[in-house]
């Protein structure tokens, strides 16, 4: 009986056939691509796709590994000190590098952007992928403070935070406490106070309380530790405003001793590590509610240090390197 199982054919299709004509006779070649006028000639390799058609492929992964140098600078150098990134800006810039300062007060930076666009609308684009960067670190002092700022501190809480942070107090100028000895006082009537100095003499008159100092606190926050269970009674004196805490003892036949609350104090602290300190006036605030107290502690415009902090650095960072400073991101 005969074997009827079909058998392929022998005879190629006819796409097949033009395939294998196209496999045959195309060999790889250079194409040779000319872009605008000014730009470099692209060179591109033409191979067969396997599919009886062509397809392009960059020269360039096969040309680069025999480059003896990289056809641009590219890449972020991240410097740790402002004096480092004006030492590396000042060693790659030219006439159109450019500087940006990135004023988050959470993640403060400044960039320079040492392959930046021409200066003109009718320049030349660059790449702008060589760059260099400063975070700048905040401090952990003023991390501190600003976090601890606005939020209620049961009295356990509070009186240690005074007790880890005390030596940011600062004792208060004697132009605020009328201590100076006479000969300084003379000497203090006739000088002109600065713009600080005014700006702290009109908040002081507007809160209308004393400035303590680290000793006040201190005392304060030993007394709070002592009385940490206990609850509290406020007596104010009507006369000078100023107000009293007085801790009843869990044994309620013994009364506690009052204790003198003062309603602002001085920090000396710096916004960035390593920096210059700034005199920061602190409002201490409570609230009493069912017989327990809580605390406030409230840094007066925390903005303005933190922004003279930054536009410090980048104006000198500016001046150095002599390069525009733009305030926000550069083109990503």
């Amino acid at each position: 009986m005969p074997d009827t199982t079909p058998r392929p054919s022998r005879i190629p299709s006819e796409a097949q056939a033009v395939a294998d004509i196209v496999r045959s006779h195309i060999k790889p070649e250079i194409a040779r691509i000319t872009g605008q006028p000014g730009q470099t000639v692209t060179e591109i390799l033409v191979l067969p796709d396997g599919q009886g058609g062509l397809r392009a492929e960059s020269v360039k992964p096969f040309l680069d590994p025999y480059r003896d140098k990289p056809e641009r600078r590219e890449g972020i150098a991240t410097l740790t000190n402002l004096d480092s990134l004006i030492a590396h800006v000042n060693r790659f810039k030219d006439d159109d590098s450019a500087l940006f300062c990135i004023d988050d007060p959470t993640n403060p930076a400044l960039v320079a952007v040492l392959d930046y666009h021409r200066s003109g609308a009718e320049s030349d684009p660059r790449f702008g992928k060589h760059r260099a960067r400063y975070d700048f670190p905040l401090s952990d002092e003023w991390l501190a403070w600003k976090a601890v700022g606005g939020e209620p501190l049961e009295q356990g809480a509070f009186a240690e935070f005074l007790e880890d942070r005390i030596v940011d107090v600062m004792a208060p100028p004697a132009f605020l406490t009328g201590d100076a000895p006479a000969g300084q006082k003379a000497a203090q009537k006739a000088a002109t106070p600065d713009d600080s100095d005014k700006r702290l003499i009109d908040l002081v008159a507007k809160i209308g309380g004393k400035v303590c100092g680290h000793g006040k606190l201190m005392e304060l926050a030993k007394g709070l530790r002592i009385h940490d269970q206990q609850k509290v009674q406020e007596v104010i004196n009507t006369a000078s405003g100023e107000a009293k805490l007085r801790f009843e003892s869990e044994h309620r036949d013994e009364a506690g001793k009052p204790i003198d609350v003062p309603n602002l104090f001085l920090i000396a602290i710096p916004v960035f590590r390593k920096g210059h300190f700034y005199r920061i006036p602190v409002r201490l605030r409570y609230r009493l509610q069912g017989g327990r107290i809580t605390w406030l502690l409230s840094l007066h415009r925390p903005d303005l240090f933190f922004t003279d902090a930054v536009e410090g650095a980048c104006d000198r960072a500016a001046e150095e390197t002599e390069l525009p400073l733009f305030y926000g991101q550069p083109e990503s």
